[in-house]
């Protein structure tokens, strides 16, 4: 079980805390506790914590307190839980609508509660959550990437990790594109760095599907994480599982400087056999933004257009065939005279036939644009203005995107 604000509360020797404000958080995973006193000492956190505080350092002061939650809550930490006592007697009532607003949890629980105590119950529970989250990883692992024989034992296997085989799945894969750059220091990997990022990540994207109502399973790899995800009720824009992948993309944005995210979403399933296909899915989207020059963009399988067709043919050679026929001559001329012929002509498509839009987009006169087309058309012996010929163009230049994507990855 992630151990988040919510149900910590149902932990071993946590039955006297109760939460006094933030409760639009709850849903905020805690992957540490940490104990602070002084609020000069918050440079030191690293998101996600749980901070227990008597409030030595603050007593009174209301605005000292106003001060702390809105840095920590800045800083990504999950929660405040105040020893109610001597120095904080309850409180403020003005701390409770400020958390309320940012919907960060605080916490209270009585001075004869120990800090030991809280702390060990719930540190206790993230190690075991760590212990099953590596047996998941790698038994879903297995199911990715090795033929595994789907026997009875295997799914009741699964469904003791969240597995429910009457639910319907979406496989997600959250791709950290540029994860290894923001990660190396004096040419070396640093190890520290990689943890922190990658646990804010998983943070952040299950605190996004938590609030949603939704239960992944979660699988962690190099520089990526892969999530079952389940349908649940997914008939309004609100759940539409590209959305659900821009919210994601959003919040790593805002909390994560620099960090450039891509997200592929694989087709619908409800066997557990299918879940290898949907992955499979989901990684050729990832390849499809990434070759179309795209950051922190997120598809869904079945929404890529005429690339799903591409997917499913075998035959490349007779692709490769159809974008030659279609763009050959325009090739060698722009090679043989320094023109930017191609790039015109997939401006102007791109545009839906815009003169204006596309001398816009290129930088140059009408006159240049209407010069270019004629050439276009007097090169390729076509009439740019017959929309089956445009729509030849249109497949060509996706094929030629597609096929330079495999041989990438190939």
């Amino acid at each position: 079980m992630v151990v988040t604000c919510g149900n910590m509360l149902k932990l071993p020797s946590l039955e006297k805390m109760k939460v006094v404000a933030g409760e639009k958080g709850l849903n905020r995973i805690i992957r540490w506790v940490h104990v602070m006193e002084y609020p000069e000492y918050s440079k030191w956190l690293n998101g996600g914590e749980l901070i227990l505080f008597s409030g030595v350092s603050i007593e009174n002061d209301v605005d000292k307190f106003i001060n702390f939650v809105r840095d920590i809550n800045s800083k990504n930490v999950s929660g405040l839980a105040v020893n109610i006592g001597p120095y904080i007697k309850k409180t403020p009532k003005e701390v409770i609508e400020l958390a309320n607003s940012l919907g960060f949890p605080i916490f209270e629980f009585p001075f004869q509660m120990k800090f030991i105590d809280v702390s060990q119950s719930i540190c206790k529970a993230i190690f075991m959550n760590k212990i099953e989250q590596q047996s998941r990883d790698n038994f879903m692992k297995d199911i990715i990437l090795r033929g595994v024989v789907f026997t009875e034992e295997i799914l009741e296997r699964a469904i003791s990790y969240g597995y429910n085989p009457d639910e319907k799945y979406y496989s997600f894969v959250i791709n950290l594109e540029n994860f290894n750059e923001l990660t190396i220091r004096d040419g070396v990997h640093n190890g520290e760095k990689m943890l922190q990022i990658k646990q804010h990540v998983e943070q952040i994207v299950m605190s996004v599907l938590n609030k949603r109502g939704k239960k992944p399973i979660q699988i962690t790899e190099d520089s990526s994480i892969i999530l079952m995800v389940p349908e649940g009720n997914n008939n309004s824009y609100e759940n539409s599982v590209e959305e659900i992948g821009e919210e994601i993309i959003e919040n790593i944005n805002v909390a994560i400087d620099k960090l450039t995210v891509n997200i592929g979403i694989g087709g619908l399933w409800n066997e557990l056999k299918d879940f290898k296909k949907s992955v499979g899915d989901a990684h050729r989207v990832l390849r499809l933004l990434k070759s179309n020059g795209l950051k922190n963009a997120v598809r869904y399988y079945e929404n890529v257009g005429v690339y799903k067709l591409f997917f499913e043919i075998n035959n490349q050679s007779e692709m490769e065939k159809f974008y030659l026929n279609s763009l050959k001559n325009l090739m060698e001329y722009d090679n043989k005279n320094a023109t930017e012929l191609i790039e015109t002509l997939e401006a102007y498509i791109d545009e839906g036939g815009n003169l204006n839009r596309t001398s816009e987009k290129l930088f140059i006169h009408k006159n240049t644009l209407k010069y270019r087309i004629k050439r276009i058309e007097d090169i390729s012996k076509c009439d740019l203005k017959d929309v089956n010929e445009l729509f030849d163009f249109y497949i060509s230049f996706k094929i030629e995107k597609f096929l330079k994507m495999n041989h990438f990855n190939s």
